[in-house]
């Protein structure tokens, strides 16, 4: 999908626009569908162009975290870190209009497919794709927004000022989406199609709606279906699962695929914002919260942690994720002092740091991937009330993985744990294991985490300056911003200005 189809996706880029007035026109409005629909070619050429609607910059969600900050405003993460973003925020109009792009360009797309006449089975699996693409962005909407206008069909102009939908209805059509997708999606493809949705996404993603929505059961059952699959492992490189000549490996079950000199990634790239700019500042609360080799907090009385030589004996996921002082940045060492990074770390994860034109950035996003299956049955089961050998056994999977090989739960935190213990395990893998990739601000959301909104704090870069002796370091913590949470925003995004402006019957969610 990745090479073989750059004519496809450049000709539906050409002929597929984005609408400004999301609710009220067809996203597909550069051309005639009812001209245009005519073999499998078309067909296939405007399934591409729902697709391409999926473009956003992932990263930005975990900068909103306790993991990172982006100091820089004009990105639109900072004000939703610190609580203080509002209807006018760019990112909450932006994430609107991405899923509004691509649910119209849906529902055109199976209006318009009904009829065709093509191969039946090729068809239904291409409508297959397209509903999974349009649960993804219900489940999101619903998970950002709570209640959503839930639109299935285009819209005339007439019909044009929806109403927002109850949650419930807005996730039972999703979950209706994810089935029909999972029933006639196949397990995986060969050479070009390989990039496609599956079965095993349209699963993964319905597992996660329902672990979101606290539907412990649903939840644990769906993951189980992936895993039954038998489709996909751990990619034994941690760190490699970040890099493009890994793309597509054994763990990836959906991701954003990106190619250099078509389309890459969206400015800034992660090889721009990454590698190249000041902003994607690491706190030191990430950093603490990697445990030691041994498998014990930094806090243990007992970790070996030595606190002016932070970064030796860590769990390898640490430097895999991160670029630490005094590590390896490319072809030089990371000097803080002489970066302009003012927490003292970046991330190392989808840095793309070899990469020369930073604007060309072909790496694929990986929205899924096979350690979030074990981990979300494993919580799903604890919060059922489940804490036997198979939760030990599923986190021990992730962390016991070559290149990382942590100590098991047995080893480290012991055995029969309660469902608290075993709560704050998982919890603690979720956020070590996905740091950077765009899940820590989900899960602070769906968990209700009020003390994970505190002041940021990073490293003192003024006393990591001398790069010919490193020895002479002082790691000391120094307040980078002020962060605290708005209990009447909670925890729900604004519905955009623009859109409430635009149509009178868009309620605005409390707090706003």
């Amino acid at each position: 999908m990745k090479n073989s189809r750059k004519i496809f996706l450049a000709l539906t880029l050409l002929l597929c626009g984005c609408s400004d007035n999301l609710l009220n026109k067809s996203p597909l409005d550069q051309f005639s569908p009812q001209t245009f629909y005519t073999n499998a070619t078309e067909v296939d050429m405007a399934l591409m162009g729902i697709y391409s609607a999926i473009n956003d910059n992932w990263y930005q969600y975990d900068f909103m975290s306790d993991n990172h900050l982006c100091h820089h405003a004009w990105q639109g993460s900072l004000e939703f870190s610190k609580w203080q973003q509002n209807s006018s925020s760019g990112r909450a109009l932006g994430k609107w209009r991405i899923a509004y792009s691509t649910i119209g360009r849906v529902n055109t797309f199976l209006e318009n497919t009904q009829n065709v006449k093509i191969d039946e089975t090729l068809k239904k699996r291409m409508q297959a794709e397209a509903r999974f693409l349009r649960g993804m962005m219900y489940a999101d909407l619903a998970h950002f927004y709570g209640d959503v206008p839930l639109i299935l069909k285009t819209l005339p102009l007439s019909e044009a000022k929806v109403t927002r939908t109850a949650k419930d209805q807005v996730l039972a059509a999703a979950i209706d989406d994810f089935n029909f997708a999972s029933a006639n999606l196949p397990a995986s493809y060969t050479g070009a199609d390989v990039g496609r949705a599956t079965k095993g996404a349209a699963l993964a993603f319905k597992t996660r709606l329902y672990l979101y929505n606290e539907k412990w059961t649903e939840a644990a059952a769906a993951a189980k279906e992936v895993m039954d699959l038998n489709q996909y492992r751990l990619f034994a490189d941690y760190e490699g699962l970040f890099k493009e000549e890994n793309e597509n490996n054994v763990e990836v079950i959906f991701d954003i695929q990106y190619i250099r000199n078509l389309r890459p990634q969206p400015w800034p790239s992660t090889a721009l914002s990454f590698s190249e700019w000041p902003t994607p500042g690491v706190t030191s609360d990430i950093i603490d919260a990697y445990y030691m080799k041994n498998g014990k907090s930094i806090n243990a009385g007992n970790s070996g942690y030595n606190e002016q030589d932070p970064f030796i004996n860590r769990d390898p996921r640490l430097s895999a994720t991160l670029v630490l002082p005094g590590s390896q940045y490319g072809n030089v060492k990371f000097i803080p002092a002489s970066d302009g990074q003012i927490t003292g770390a970046r991330p190392r994860k989808y840095a793309d740091i070899s990469n020369t034109d930073k604007n060309n950035c072909g790496l694929n996003y990986i929205l899924m991937r096979y350690a979030d299956i074990l981990l979300m049955r494993a919580e799903a089961l604890i919060e059922s009330g489940n804490t036997g050998k198979e939760v030990y056994d599923l986190v021990n999977m992730v962390r016991t993985r070559s290149s990382v090989n942590m100590p098991a739960i047995e080893n480290a935190e012991g055995s029969g744990l309660s469902k608290e213990q075993l709560r704050e395990i998982v919890r603690h893998e979720r956020r070590v294991e996905f740091a950077v990739e765009g899940t820590r601000y989900s899960d602070m959301r769906r968990w209700k985490l009020e003390s994970a909104v505190k002041d940021v704090y990073g490293y003192d870069i003024s006393k990591l300056s001398d790069p010919s002796d490193p020895s002479k370091w002082v790691f000391a913590r120094l307040k980078a911003d002020t962060r605290s949470f708005d209990p009447s925003k909670g925890w729900l995004w604004p519905i955009p200005l623009d859109e409430i402006q635009s149509n009178s019957n868009l309620k605005q969610n409390p707090g706003y």
